[in-house]
């Protein structure tokens, strides 16, 4: 799995493997099987995963932070601009 980890790392970092032909030529040096290769090209994750021995199937969670209670809150954001527009216009 390293060694497909490190493929999709240079494949992200180099702007010059999104060519087809030099993206085949960098993966027929990988140290990856015939399967890998395959899949990459396909752009099928799933069939990569599956060649995979040692890959657990991961679950994402999304991380729900708390809201900042010293955020000011919409209505009282617009409460602020309408008070400072209203002083605004009485000072002309």
């Amino acid at each position: 799995m390293n060694k497909v980890i490190q493929v999709l790392e240079t494949m992200a970092a180099d702007a010059l493997l999104a060519n087809a032909d030099k993206l085949n030529h960098f993966l027929d040096d990988a140290e990856i099987n015939t399967q890998q290769q395959q899949a990459i090209m396909a752009q099928d994750m799933e069939s990569l995963s599956d060649t995979l021995t040692d890959f657990s199937k991961l679950i994402a969670y999304s991380q729900v932070l708390p809201a900042d209670e010293e955020a000011p809150v919409e209505d009282e954001k617009e409460d602020d601009n309408a008070s400072s527009s209203k002083l605004l216009a009485s000072s002309l």
